[in-house]
């Protein structure tokens, strides 16, 4: 059987990659602040946590990983992420930027940390999976903190990936840019000040024209990919470019 950690399960992406991999036969360890929206399934755990509380993240892996150890496969799926604060540098909120770098970066690498610790007598096939972001690679105005964080992921990835490369039995490790996805996220962009956000008007056409992928499009083809020989080739790709 194959079995997954999946972060921000509660909804939008999160929620369609936990649905479709439960409908394929994997067991699934979902992570959220409320994960109560979840339909119950017998192959589905759920743990309700912020993870933008540093001090939980081992603890959160160890209890994972002790109900998922004896799985044939074992896939981090690192989504979690917020897009506030979206303001100008000279204009963050007081704390939303180090809430933001503590769920953006911090989590993925200290989940990582302790996925890879604790699994590391586990034989079968073990990858991560870290959903990043184009604006890891393309700087928008009112984006710093988000841009940052998304590019600290894409490195920590590349720098996770030559590590694993010599490793005995290595972890595949991937951070994905998943496309534009109609998702709470966009709706908090399109209500951005465009005064913070000059870029705003771009992601208003994108969703008058209907090009945004739904979460369950993006969820299928983020499966296909994880789950294809492909996967862990590149230490950062771009689902759009596959």
């Amino acid at each position: 059987m194959n079995a997954y950690i999946v972060t921000g399960a509660s909804r939008g992406l999160g929620a369609a990659l936990v649905a479709q991999l439960l409908a394929q036969g994997g067991q699934v360890f979902a992570i959220a602040r409320d994960t109560g929206s979840l339909p119950a399934h017998a192959q589905l755990m759920t743990l309700d946590a912020d993870l933008a509380d540093s001090s939980l993240l081992p603890l959160l892996m160890q209890r994972a990983l002790a109900v998922l150890g004896t799985a044939d496969s074992i896939t981090l799926i690192n989504n979690a992420g917020t897009v506030q604060p979206i303001a100008q540098v000279g204009a963050y909120p007081a704390g939303e930027a180090e809430r933001a770098i503590a769920l953006n970066l911090t989590a993925p690498l200290l989940l990582c940390d302790a996925f890879i610790a604790h699994s590391q007598h586990h034989h079968g096939l073990r990858r991560v999976l870290n959903i990043s972001s184009g604006a890891a690679a393309t700087p928008y105005a009112g984006w710093s903190v988000y841009c940052a964080s998304k590019a600290g992921v894409d490195h920590f990835t590349r720098t996770l990936a030559v590590e694993q490369a010599v490793a005995a039995n290595p972890v595949r490790a991937v951070s994905l840019y998943p496309g534009v996805i109609d998702t709470a996220m966009q709706s908090e962009i399109r209500a951005a000040d465009v005064a913070q956000f000059p870029g705003k008007a771009r992601f208003d056409a994108l969703k008058a024209d209907g090009q945004l992928s739904t979460p369950a499009a993006a969820a299928s083809a983020i499966i296909g990919y994880l789950h294809s020989a492909a996967f862990g080739s590149a230490p950062v790709m771009d689902i759009r470019q596959l």
